[in-house]
């Protein structure tokens, strides 16, 4: 242990969410410098250790005890910074975080599992949080031929079946059934939902309608072919973040994941707003019905996917953007190109209207049809800021850096309008902006493109 200094653990234990991660990686880490010792002791006997030879363990034991604190994520370790040896703070840490009679962890595991779905994750990304979860749970959940045991588990599943597609209006008996230190047979869980429903009334909220509310949500969800834009302006105090796990909004609304979107300090809970200013373009699926009717008919699956939303420009911020330019003494052209230096120059040269990186459009809106190819027709509007209706003629292929993105066909914009969001995750590059130009980094290679 002479250089246990230079010792340092690929995981910082965080919770009980990574415990399993951090328990192996660790274990690892110490038995291959073989300071194992001091987490599992080996018996000594009854012969003392002489004075020289307990300075020097206790001298080990403490930098074992370093090694453990340097992993562990500061609100952790201010907790259990009172453990003075590597056995203590071990033998702690493994029965807050690794109880295996903690009913709440197994559902949360088994909830994730059920959830878990790759979408455009990589393959080996994805499988590693799949393997991670299964991990855990067989650490919750030990293998045994016990048939006690094993009746157990099967009526624990049946619950937790129960409990993950409950109304979300059941949260609060959801977590006191867990908080037992046995989990309630099936019969008895019903029993309680029933007299919670019946309580509901005493909230405002009878428990039929929540119900039925449920279903009329879920419905109107799947109606949409790209689930993600459909947002619900309704009560969002039913709804939890799968990142923070806070009530009031949903992933793609939580301001830990979009700064921009963190609540001013004036408003409510449930009230966002966007600190980048007025959106110039954004793909709201069902977002304001009162305000946006989408009328999209497309055949084509995929061009159903990306058209299926209706937009919101502000024609002012265009105008003003382009006046600003041609103030700062840059030609349209020239920013077009530098920002989108993937187009053959030619295309540029040929298009008619300027090519404008625009960092609040979810999608690209293309005026000029050369710049695009593979173009489908499409029906649907996007909504400006003054209540005009500007058609959707269309959906396209927009070659950037060698690869096809989909873009919307506007022929009726002033401008063609590219979108950083889109063009960061299809080329996955992070785009840099300067005072005058834009570039677009690749994140694997770190080349500019």
């Amino acid at each position: 242990m002479e250089n246990s200094k230079l010792v340092s653990l690929p995981v910082t234990l965080k919770g009980g969410e990574n415990y399993l991660l951090w328990a192996r990686t660790t274990k690892a880490v110490l038995c291959g410098r073989g300071a194992w010792k001091h987490i599992e002791p080996q018996p000594q006997g009854d012969k003392p250790l002489s004075e020289a030879a307990e300075t020097k363990r206790y001298q080990e034991d403490q930098a074992v005890l370093a090694i453990l604190q340097s992993s562990l994520d500061v609100s952790v370790l201010e907790a259990y910074s009172y453990c003075e040896e590597a056995k203590e703070l071990w033998d702690t840490l493994k029965n807050v975080f690794g109880n295996i009679t903690n009913l709440t962890r197994v559902f949360e595991v088994k909830r994730a599992i059920n959830n878990l779905a790759q979408e455009d994750m990589e393959f080996n990304k994805f499988f590693g949080k799949f393997r991670s979860l299964w991990a855990e749970l067989e650490m919750l959940r030990p293998a045994t031929l016990e048939a006690s045991i094993l009746n157990e588990r099967r009526e624990q599943d049946k619950v937790f079946a129960l409990l993950m597609v409950l109304n979300p209006a059941y949260n609060d008996l959801i977590k006191h059934i867990l908080r037992s230190d046995k989990l309630p047979s099936l019969d008895e869980v019903c029993a309680q939902i029933q007299k919670e429903q019946g309580s509901l009334g005493l909230l405002g909220v009878k428990g039929g309608e929540v119900v039925m509310a449920n279903k009329a949500e879920h419905k109107v969800e799947h109606g949409f072919s790209n689930k993600s834009n459909y947002r619900s302006y309704g009560d969002r105090s039913s709804i939890i973040c799968d990142h923070c796990k806070k009530p009031g909004h949903s992933k793609d609304r939580c301001y830990f994941l979009h700064p921009h979107l963190r609540p001013t300090s004036n408003s409510g809970p449930n009230k966002w707003r966007d600190r980048r200013g007025p959106p110039r373009a954004q793909i709201a699926a069902g977002e304001r019905q009162e305000q946006v009717s989408t009328t999209l008919r497309q055949n084509d699956g995929e061009a159903a996917a990306l058209a299926a939303s209706s937009e919101f420009v502000r024609k002012a911020d265009l105008d003003a953007l382009i006046k600003s330019l041609k103030e700062s003494g840059n030609s349209i052209t020239s920013y077009s190109y530098q920002a989108s230096s993937s187009f053959n120059p030619n295309q540029l040269v040929k298009a008619s209207k300027p090519l404008i990186v625009d960092s609040g459009a979810s999608h690209h809106m293309i005026s000029d049809a050369k710049l695009m190819s593979n173009l489908k027709p499409a029906l649907g509007d996007v909504v400006i800021a003054n209540g005009d209706r500007i058609p959707i003629k269309g959906i396209g292929d927009l070659r950037l850096f060698n690869k096809d993105s989909k873009a919307l066909y506007m022929p009726s914009f002033t401008s063609n309008l590219l979108s950083v969001k889109r063009t960061t995750s299809d080329l996955n590059c992070y785009a840099i902006f300067g005072p005058n130009d834009v570039y677009f980094q690749d994140i694997e290679t770190s080349e500019m493109l």
